[in-house]
């Protein structure tokens, strides 16, 4: 196994939406009849939404609030896999990119801001997810990434400051790197690896 200095098994973050799965966000609103462009009836939705993503309430509760919501017109199933929906497959050749660097004895963690039935939705169809160690998410830290540095301290805590951080969101990236990490914008795998790879090249 390929020896990384200091570093025996470096640790690569990666966020969850549209880095290591696809986002279809626009398909769970309309299933749900929610539009972020109609502010009277977004913000009900996006209140309690924010509640979970926080941890604040569980997801019996958010359902039951999403049952009020859409007026009770679904079942329980139906409301639950119109809102799961959010979250669908991996993003085009990230588990590759997973594979060839656990391979090489690099460690993956998620780092995320999302509620568990999201969370639940990507472990189930995330080809890679074997691959993770864990997570650290914004329902258990109560915060998002943008919220100060509980996101990013609550990751070091448990896995130490990853070699990179992965993450489609330039704000967030900026906000990362002012924290001192190694935060790289996602664009594509083939990006991913290339970067990763360079990263890596310097622990040799």
């Amino acid at each position: 196994m390929k020896s990384f200095g200091r570093f025996a098994n470096p640790v690569i973050a990666l966020d969850i939406g549209n880095v290591s799965m696809k986002l279809t966000f626009d398909e769970m609103y309309s299933g749900i009849g929610a539009s972020p462009d109609d502010s009277a009836h977004w913000t009900p939705f996006s209140n309690f939404w924010y509640d979970y993503e926080h941890g604040t309430i569980g997801t019996s509760e958010f359902l039951r609030r999403l049952d009020e919501y859409t007026a009770h017109r679904y079942s329980p199933d139906e409301l639950y896999r119109r809102w799961a929906c959010g979250v669908s497959e991996p993003m085009p050749g990230m588990a590759d990119f997973v594979r060839t660097l656990a391979a090489r004895g690099v460690r993956f963690s998620f780092m995320s801001d999302i509620a568990p039935v999201h969370l639940e939705q990507t472990l189930r169809y995330c080809g890679f997810a074997p691959y993770m160690t864990g997570g650290t998410f914004s329902f258990q830290a109560g915060a998002f990434k943008m919220e100060g540095s509980a996101m990013f301290d609550a990751f070091e805590k448990r896995y130490g400051r990853p070699v990179i951080y992965f993450d489609d969101r330039l704000d967030i990236i900026t906000h990362a790197r002012e924290l001192g990490w190694n935060a790289v914008q996602f664009r594509n795998a083939a990006q991913c690896l290339a970067d990763a790879e360079a990263v890596l090249e310097t622990l040799a």
